[in-house]
């Protein structure tokens, strides 16, 4: 009996190790989307047109419109842009949503990080207690039933 339920708590553990693992990367990449662009306009900048092009390429990026758009920027010397998407154009809220949805993707994941973290606690304590040797248990005396005295 004792096999058998550390055998299931060493499974659950294994399942919610894994679980904080991806858990983990998808934090990471939310993160990276937060900060990405940013990054990578930062570092394109350092690199030659043809480097950061193949970078692109390997990170599976949009490359043709960024291209395009660069090679546009240095032939004309300046940069001109207009949206006609009419469902982006006004306040702005757009971005606010999208902010807001990833910080609340932040949260959540953050808040799995820790239950599960919590589950592998109380996984490794159980597995801790079913591992010792059972204590030795008195015997246990025959029950009298009460009667006439």
């Amino acid at each position: 009996m004792r096999a058998a339920r550390r055998r299931q708590a060493l499974d659950a553990l294994a399942f919610e190790q894994d679980r904080e693992a991806m858990l983990v990367e998808q934090l990471e990449d939310v993160l990276a989307e937060i900060e990405g662009a940013r990054l990578d306009a930062d570092l394109f900048a350092q690199m030659s047109l043809d480097e950061a092009q193949l970078v692109r390429t390997a990170l599976g990026e949009d490359i043709d419109a960024g291209m395009e758009q660069e090679a546009e920027r240095e032939a004309d010397g300046f940069e001109f842009s207009i949206d006609l998407d009419a469902d982006d154009a006004g306040t702005g809220e757009d971005a606010e949503d999208a902010e807001a949805e990833v910080e609340a993707e932040v949260v959540r994941l953050q808040a799995e990080l820790e239950r599960s973290r919590c589950a592998q606690a109380a996984l490794e304590r159980y597995l801790e207690l079913v591992s010792q040797q059972p204590a030795q248990q008195p015997a246990q005396q025959p029950v009298r039933e009460a009667g006439p005295r």
